[in-house]
């Protein structure tokens, strides 16, 4: 009796086991799928100055002055017409006594033709 027991409870522990190596094989084979793929589409491998250039679009905003490019940015995304009145008077301001490395105007140009709202 005993040894009809034991060949009943080995049999069903061989089927579970056989199951999570199915099932664990599976999983693997997915995620091999989908790190293959991701890699196949990104369109970048290389993480430079190149990176988020090919994110946003093919043409970038010239220059590195990185303040005068947030300060446009927060610019277009002000809502209130006193609002942007002020920060251009101070973003001006500053441009005339010469704070930024790149020309105001046509980094304001540039910077608000590309990314106003429509």
């Amino acid at each position: 009796m005993k040894t009809q027991t034991k060949k009943i409870n080995s049999r069903g522990q061989i089927g579970e086991t056989l199951t999570w190596i199915v099932a664990t094989i599976i999983i693997v084979v997915m995620l091999i799928f989908f790190i293959l793929g991701s890699s196949l589409l990104s369109g970048t491998k290389n993480v430079g100055d190149t990176f988020r250039q090919s994110l946003t679009s093919a043409q970038v905003v010239q220059g590195t002055d990185l303040f005068l490019k947030k300060s446009l940015f927060t610019y277009t995304s002000i809502g209130s017409d006193t609002n942007k009145i002020i920060l251009d008077k101070k973003l001006s301001k500053m441009a005339d006594a010469g704070q930024f490395n790149l020309d105001y105007n046509s980094t304001k140009i540039e910077i608000l033709t590309r990314y106003a709202k429509r």
